[in-house]
């Protein structure tokens, strides 16, 4: 079995946090622990927040997410610039082409912005960053989940552990 969420959101900072906490209470109603979806809250807030800074004025975002097999897999797109519109960068001096920050690359620890991409990768069990600046970006991350005591979702993704 699998369960998909597929939201597409105005590039609007307010989208955040409802994206987030529909996230979250879907998860919630599944029985997967709290802090496993604090980690997702956390991971899905970052990407979102970067869409929301980075994508160009007037454009949507979008959000898929997927559970099936103890995974939850999460995307967050951006349609892209349009074609020779430049995006703002976040001012850290290391940003590819369209302004974005390479996703291995260090933040210097008196930079004020940059670490999305550092956290997402430290609460999801993995992350990549694909895309372009004119061709969309799409920050994809993927996090195990973890059932509370008899939790429905436990029940039926037929996982057979209770961990």
């Amino acid at each position: 079995m699998e369960i998909t969420m597929a939201l597409c959101l105005p590039r609007d900072a307010a989208s955040v946090p409802v994206t987030r906490r529909v996230l979250d209470r879907c998860l919630e109603t599944l029985g997967v622990t709290p802090d496993t979806r604090d980690d997702i809250a956390l991971a899905l807030s970052e990407a979102c927040a970067n869409v929301v800074q980075h994508a160009g004025p007037g454009e949507e975002y979008q959000v898929q997410v997927s559970t099936g097999n103890r995974q939850c897999v999460i995307e967050v797109a951006d349609a892209g610039s349009p074609a020779g519109t430049a995006r703002g960068g976040r001012g850290t001096g290391r940003e590819q082409p369209g302004g974005r920050a390479g996703a291995g690359d260090p933040v210097p620890a008196t930079a004020e912005h940059g670490r999305g991409l550092t956290i997402i990768g430290a609460v999801a069990d993995s992350m990549q960053l694909t895309g372009s600046g004119r061709r969309g970006t799409t920050v994809h991350f993927e996090k195990t989940l973890q059932w509370l005591p008899g939790a429905a979702g436990q029940h039926l993704f037929n996982t057979g552990s209770d961990s």
